[in-house]
């Protein structure tokens, strides 16, 4: 496994148990409370179906009818009349979500006992109440369900009776139980209410039928959006003679429906809880369970292992991307992969009614991917800085550590940059080094290097490869190849002139040999065993070119590459040559006039013209004639010799045979 598929990994690893445990945390409640209301958010109101309508024991209607607003004080020969007129609508099933356990006028329950045998689609409310069991030092040992059913007169009376089973929570309402346990897995009043609409369509009721499992609600919106009717309304009408058409063929739930939120109290916090503080009503909560089991809309939630699942799962994925992408582009992927998911929840919570996880996707998952990405990026960016500091010389060079490192360091493994090699070497080093100890040798390459690295450095080199008594300059391009072309060009001059010209203390006959073009500039290596280095063809051309000044008599020779963006004035091209194992041919020259007299070098390079032609005779008498005036031009001495020897030419270029 190379060391970015390690490092990818155990930026997986670490995420995974992060935010898995963070999963396994009170967080989790985040999904139902941020997480769904967000969903809600998204979504906006759905229109409810057609077949459930509320009629709403409002303060309005106890005002308007002379009552008081506490409906189980109401007149039961009230509800006898509205159950009548609802018969005659043609209700399919009415629910009163309201609790008739003691006896009232005798006289109005039996009117009301009268109606509902009449309808008989009436279904009356129960109600579980829990006592808890406590030790006697107050510890809680358990709870035990009673139910309060309607006094038995109207229970007898009615078609059933049936509870309606909110498990409260500290972030609200989510769900209803079908089948409570504490009714002893009977029927609720939403699964018998949707159930006899059921019968009466000819639908097959589908709903989980095992004791105490439950239907996540699939609200429609704030309080309202279900259709609502005024008792009072309901019944002025109905005594009128009339009937209630909004009523036809629908169930009807008949319960606390107040939009005054001082007034509510049969009422439970759900996402869309108004910011004035109007909760949705028991009653519409009750309808909801209804019409969301007439379309089959309730909420799939995921939760468990499949939530978990998904939530790591998820994590995985932005880890690898974290892992494996520049920080920059692993930034960018994050979003777009984040924004998916997104449209990709809200579309399968708004067609689907599926509820998946989002704060952990959108939230906890990209902030604890992002932190330990750029944490393993920072420490991985800091330990290549060291490397190059060792490799380019400690901290006193940090100028040149830090132009490098910018080069290359939003790249995962390096990158191929354009810039300008020089390579260098000290010439008869071999036999210079022989007979030293060890530590004089070290001790003349450091005096050497004294010299060497500031002229580099002083004109925006830097040092990038020290191998034996060869070194490895690089000036990076950028934008400006002609400016870069020239600096490194005057280094080269600068140093030919410190070394070769007026020896000093420390300084050691060196040659120079330059050339442009693309390096790969980073990490090479496997495992433990990673060195940051430029590679390429350009350093090994810079190199080929370095050891042809051996045979030319010359210590700096650059390419054409390089050339071309110095004053034609300063050079002395010197012909085209083909290095051992290359095919492409190389224009050199050096930049000073080989140090010879303007007429030497005008001479010499219309002997190079001949011979670039062919014509081999022509250019001996030429090289011969420049010799003869002036016998130290080293390039003509080069080149008599290459006319003599047919196996160093090929169509007017010199060929070398060896490295």
């Amino acid at each position: 496994m190379n060391r970015v598929w390690k490092r990818t990994f155990l930026l997986l690893l670490a995420s995974v148990l992060i935010v898995g445990a963070l999963w396994l945390s009170p967080l989790q409640g985040l999904e139902r409370s941020t997480g769904l209301s967000t969903l809600y958010a998204v979504r906006g109101i759905r229109m409810p179906p057609e077949s459930v309508v509320i009629v709403a024991l409002d303060a309005a209607s106890a005002q308007q009818l002379g009552v008081p607003r506490r409906p189980d004080l109401w007149p039961r020969s009230f509800h006898a009349t509205l159950v009548d007129g609802l018969a005659r609508s043609g209700a399919v099933a009415v629910g009163f979500d309201l609790l008739f356990e003691q006896p009232g006028d005798p006289a109005d329950d039996a009117a009301f006992a009268a109606a509902l045998e009449r309808a008989g689609n009436v279904v009356l409310a129960e109600r579980v109440v829990r006592k808890i069991v406590r030790a006697d030092g107050g510890r809680v040992l358990g709870g035990v369900d009673r139910l309060i059913r309607p006094m038995p007169r109207l229970a007898e009376a009615a078609w059933v009776t049936a509870p309606f089973v909110l498990p409260k929570t500290l972030d609200g309402v989510f769900e209803f139980w079908t089948f409570p346990t504490g009714a002893g897995g009977n029927p609720s009043m939403p699964v018998r209410l949707f159930e006899r609409w059921s019968n009466a369509y000819g639908h097959s009721p589908r709903y989980p039928a095992g004791a105490g499992d439950r239907l996540v609600l699939n609200l429609y919106g704030p309080f309202g959006t279900l259709p609502i009717i005024s008792y009072a309304d309901a019944l002025e009408r109905i005594r009128h003679g009339g009937t209630i058409p909004e009523a036809k063929g629908k169930v009807v739930l008949v319960g606390l429906a107040e939009s005054n939120q001082s007034l509510q109290f049969d009422a439970y916090h759900t996402p869309y809880s108004r910011s004035d503080g109007v909760d949705i009503n028991g009653v519409e909560l009750a309808a909801t369970a209804v019409a969301n089991m007439m379309e089959g809309s309730s909420l799939k939630p995921w939760h468990g292992r499949q939530a978990m699942a998904l939530v790591l799962g998820w994590t995985a994925m932005l880890a690898l991307m974290w892992g494996l992408a520049r920080a920059g582009v692993a930034a960018v992927l994050t979003v777009v992969a984040m924004t998916g998911f997104g449209v990709a929840a809200a579309h399968a919570f708004s067609s689907s009614f599926v509820w998946m996880p989002v704060v952990f996707p959108l939230f906890f998952c990209p902030l604890v991917v992002t932190a330990l990405g750029m944490v393993f990026k920072y420490r991985r960016a800091r330990g290549r800085h060291r490397r190059l500091q060792q490799m380019l010389g400690a901290d006193r060079r940090r100028g040149a550590v830090d132009r490098i490192a910018a080069a290359f360091e939003t790249r995962p493994h390096g990158r191929v940059l354009r810039a300008v090699c020089l390579s260098s070497d000290i010439a008869a080093y071999t036999a210079m080094a022989e007979g030293k100890t060890p530590a004089e040798a070290r001790d003349m390459l450091n005096g050497y290097l004294a010299h060497f690295l500031p002229i580099v450095e002083s004109h925006g080199g830097d040092v990038t490869d020290l191998v034996g008594d060869s070194v490895m300059c690089l000036w990076v391009v950028g934008k400006d190849e002609a400016g870069a072309c020239r600096r490194a060009v005057a280094a080269a001059v600068a140093l030919d002139e410190r070394m070769n010209a007026r020896a000093a203390d420390g300084t050691l006959p060196t040659r120079f040999g330059l050339h442009v073009g693309d390096v790969f500039f980073g990490e090479l290596g496997v495992g433990d065993r990673m060195e940051i280095r430029p590679v390429g063809d350009v350093v090994n051309t810079a190199s080929r070119i370095q050891s042809a000044c051996k045979p030319l008599g010359l210590t700096v020779l650059a390419s054409e590459a390089v050339t071309r963006h110095l004053e034609p004035s300063t050079l002395c091209l010197l012909g085209r040559f083909r290095f051992k194992g290359k095919q492409d041919l190389h224009i050199l020259g050096t930049p000073f006039g080989v140090r010879s007299p303007a007429a030497a070098n005008a001479a010499f390079t219309q002997a190079l013209s001949c011979f670039s032609v062919g014509d081999i005779d022509a250019a001996a008498r030429g090289f011969e004639a420049v010799l003869q005036r002036w016998p130290e031009h080293r390039p003509a001495h080069f080149y008599r010799k290459v006319c003599a020897l047919p196996a160093m030419r090929d169509n007017g270029a010199v060929v070398f045979s060896r490295g």
